[in-house]
């Protein structure tokens, strides 16, 4: 299964971590200083989701040698779980001998109804023999925040540059070997909004030839909650009003939100626990089949249910650590192929145009199109007469339209082009002077 771009193009360390530089070299600073045995306040990056809140913790805790111990707000309110802090935050090192980085995840994400386990962490934050680092996406949308704003050190992520984004866009494409128009990926650099790892997963989505018309079919980004937060809530949630709440402040589809946990239940569940979740899935599929064929759109409520709380809900005991989500394989092959099917359509389109058929019938005649490109002696005619580009002869010979073949079918139909002008203009002269 391939792997999501955010993952394999991970920062390896500090210095390819982009954006912020001056809270990186803050936080590289506040580590040092814990390492040389000099206690800190609790490190507070708060900020819009997708600039690097939680890779930065884990690019300290490597380029520190430490332990990291990671751990989501929703989790307060367990009495095991703020032990397990408590016992990180305590102890003096990790099993290796060396410091230990707690990290407490969205802590801006806690439940509403949460009645003291904010109150506990911030107190043990205070007194902490371990390094602690919080993220959040507001630092003041609740006030039960208040303590951590007074004791802790506050550094605030602004959104990356869109032509820092935009460059490594670029560099990572090269590795990958993707053909991509440069303004294509400026432009789509701009509409992340300062998101990165939005922006990684957009080019991954796109194909192997990214062209400004992929971009702008792009659906323009809607910032109340995103994919990855909801599917958190989904998976990690303890309540269904937890679980509700995050689904309907987001804005996903539900035939888009089912690919997503259909995908990542395998990833995120085992055994018993994945079989009862498919169970939930199914049962929304044929809640949703039964919108398609009856136009109910009442059942919606329960396809979200079912395919969100339900889902939540399946699982027996509780799953520690944290698992990647993966994309839909499914939407990731249908978005590859985005490309070649647009160009199959247009070379249908200029088939169907030149020899009085439907682009369906171009389309079925392309194989036979393709066996006749390959003849040196026709292939200039058809390429002149079919008015075909370079990026459909690149598709029909199954090549790249930067090779000499596809140059070289270019300047033979150009020189045809010039011919059959010429003799066009020779035989008007011819008619009107005798």
């Amino acid at each position: 299964m391939a792997r999501l771009f955010t993952e394999t193009y991970f920062p390896g360390n500090l210095d390819e971590f982009i954006g912020n530089v001056e809270i990186v070299e803050e936080a590289k600073r506040w580590a040092q200083e814990w390492d040389a045995g000099k206690a800190q306040k609790p490190l507070v990056l708060y900020g819009m989701p997708g600039v690097g809140k939680t890779a930065l913790a884990y690019l300290i805790a490597k380029e520190m040698n430490w332990q990291i111990f990671e751990m989501n707000a929703s989790d307060l309110r367990n009495k095991d779980a703020m032990e397990r802090i408590a016992g990180a935050a305590t102890n003096n090192s990790s099993l290796f001998g060396t410091k230990r980085l707690v990290l407490i995840d969205e802590i801006d994400s806690m439940q509403a109804q949460d009645r003291g386990g904010a109150a506990s962490i911030f107190n043990l934050a205070k007194t902490s023999s371990n390094p602690i680092l919080f993220t959040a996406n507001n630092i003041y949308s609740d006030k039960k925040l208040l303590p951590l704003r007074s004791i802790g050190i506050l550094k605030e992520f602004k959104k990356i540059n869109y032509l820092s984004i935009a460059k490594k866009l670029r560099e990572i494409l090269e590795k990958e070997g993707v053909e991509f128009d440069p303004e294509a990926i400026k432009e789509l650099a701009k509409n992340s909004g300062g998101d990165y790892r939005s922006a990684l997963l957009d080019i991954q989505s796109l194909g192997k030839n990214i062209t400004m018309e992929d971009v702008n079919e792009l659906t323009p980004r809607r910032r109340k909650e995103k994919i990855f937060p909801i599917m958190t809530k989904i998976f990690k949630g303890k309540t269904a009003w937890e679980i509700k709440e995050a689904v309907d402040k987001s804005e996903v589809s539900p035939d888009l939100l089912m690919r997503w946990v259909e995908e990542n239940i395998p990833r995120q569940y085992e055994g018993v626990d994945a079989a009862n979740a498919f169970d939930y899935l199914s049962k929304a599929d044929i809640f949703q089949g039964r919108i398609y064929r009856r136009q109910h759109y009442g059942f919606l409520k329960y396809v979200f249910y079912l395919s969100t709380v339900g889902v939540g809900f399946a699982k027996t005991k509780e799953y520690h650590g944290w698992k990647p989500f993966q994309f839909p394989t499914l939407l990731s092959k249908l978005s590859a192929s985005t490309s070649k099917r647009a160009l199959r359509k247009s070379i249908a389109t200029k088939v169907g145009a030149k020899t009085h058929c439907s682009i369906r019938q171009g389309t079925k005649d392309l194989p036979f199109l393709e066996v006749l490109m390959t003849n040196k002696e026709i292939a200039p005619e058809l390429t002149y007469y079919f008015d075909f580009d370079d990026k459909e002869l690149a598709f029909l010979l199954n090549t790249k339209k930067t090779t000499k073949k596809v140059s070289s079918l270019i300047e033979k139909a150009s020189e045809i082009e010039k011919k059959v002008i010429m003799e066009k203009t020779h035989t008007k002269q011819s008619k009107l002077f005798g």
